[in-house]
């Protein structure tokens, strides 16, 4: 590498190291962030066309450019969302078009910032001996859980009905922190993923709709984060996308 071409990409990572501002919902305060550079750009949106291993990978993608970016490990999920805004805002412009319809970025940062936070940081689920603890994963927690499910699907020829099984489990496995039955206690993040879902398969029916009102309970914050009027963003590839400025 020539002196010329090391002296501009140093001069490059010191541009992208000056950060952003972020609210952060978990931490209840705004922390800083690193811009988005053109590779990350072009590894969220290279996952557009490959189906459900494609959204598998947008979301390992993004959590780790998150990760990176902020050099926080403990984000929780729906600590995405402001990051994602405020990194796409600065990167592409605060309008966001999609089937016609305009949207205002800069609007949906400003309601996350108002929207209280009211989700509990556990929920304690009690059935007959059994004690399951459920809460919103982190980004890290929940890349592991993607990885391991990316890893499964490879070699397989698609079957959507597999994979959308395969979702649903690791949508649950992923909000389960503990397990306690007669005395003994089962901390998830200490075993391996393997384990972690043989044990949720063999967890009674019963439990599974106090487990969904717990997960619902996330997706209805999430969601609330990204309305704005009757507008309401949809993050995946194509958010990432500079047509969609247009």
């Amino acid at each position: 590498m020539s002196n010329q071409v090391s002296s501009f990409i140093s001069k490059l990572d010191k541009l992208n190291s000056k950060s952003l501002e972020v609210f952060v919902p978990s931490k209840n305060k705004k922390v800083k962030v690193k811009p988005l550079t053109l590779k990350q750009q072009k590894d969220l949106i290279s996952s557009v066309l490959d189906g459900v291993k494609g959204s598998l990978n947008f979301s390992q993608t993004l959590n780790n450019i998150i990760t990176d970016n902020s050099e926080l490990t403990d984000l929780k999920i729906f600590d995405r969302i402001p990051f994602t805004i405020a990194m796409r805002i600065e990167a592409l412009g605060n309008k966001y078009t999609t089937e016609g319809v305009t949207t205002d970025l800069q609007a949906v940062l400003d309601n996350i910032e108002k929207t209280k936070l009211q989700l509990k940081d556990k929920k304690t689920i009690n059935y007959k001996q059994l004690t399951i603890t459920v809460a919103a994963p982190t980004l890290q927690e929940e890349n592991a859980l993607l990885a391991k499910m990316e890893s499964d699907l490879k070699g397989e020829d698609g079957n959507f009905k597999e994979e959308v099984a395969m979702l649903y489990l690791i949508e649950i496995v992923k909000y389960i922190q503990g397990l306690e039955i007669d005395g003994e206690s089962v901390n998830m993040s200490e075993i391996k993923i393997p384990e972690r879902i043989n044990l949720v398969e063999k967890l009674p029916l019963a439990v599974y709709t106090d487990i969904s009102d717990y997960i619902e309970a996330v997706n209805r914050y999430n969601t609330s984060l990204l309305t704005v009027g009757d507008d309401t963003v949809t993050i995946d590839a194509l958010f990432f996308d500079s047509t969609s400025t247009e």
